[in-house]
């Protein structure tokens, strides 16, 4: 079930514009260090073009944010990726192209009608896709804002315990 209004913004924007809500921000959430997913835990789903999309998610998102649960919300997001990639690259060669078909053998082609590349609504439908899953995998700053998730940070270079000692 999809959360109720607004997606909440992320937390650095709201820092930029200065917390209009003026409700406490969740700069200390952490996410559980338990039972992170690697490369190993790769599913046998995975399509052998999507391993290097597969290897970039984990090796870019948020430390501890992808659990073994989630293997399989990873594997589709890689999947769509690598098929919304291979589409776009067919749809780039031509926008629109000619109709064909046994009416038309008379038709010149420079005179047939034209339709839009199916590619193009094909790779359209995988990025929907690789949108809803991203979001959903906290692969969005407002998603990570949402679940609360933040690279882990000493108490050093923790930027929210210098925002309370000023």
């Amino acid at each position: 079930m999809a959360t109720r209004g607004r997606k909440p913004s992320p937390i650095e924007l709201k820092l930029v514009r200065g917390n209009p809500g003026k409700r406490p921000l969740n700069g200390q959430a952490r996410v559980l260090r338990q039972d992170e997913a690697t490369a190993a835990d790769r599913p046998t789903m995975l399509l052998e073009e999507a391993v290097s999309y597969w290897d970039y998610a984990l090796a870019h998102a948020p430390r501890t944010l992808i659990k073994k649960l989630d293997v399989y919300l990873l594997a589709g997001w890689a999947n769509a990726a690598a098929r919304y990639e291979h589409n776009i690259r067919l749809a780039a060669k031509s926008d629109v192209i000619p109709v064909r078909g046994m009416k038309l053998a008379d038709v010149p082609m420079a005179h047939r009608p034209i339709m839009h590349n199916p590619y193009s609504a094909v790779a359209r439908a995988y990025l929907k896709d690789m949108m809803v899953l991203a979001a959903e995998l906290g692969f969005t700053p407002a998603a990570r804002s949402r679940i609360g998730a933040l690279e882990a940070a000493g108490e050093d270079d923790n930027v929210w315990s210098r925002l309370g000692s000023a």
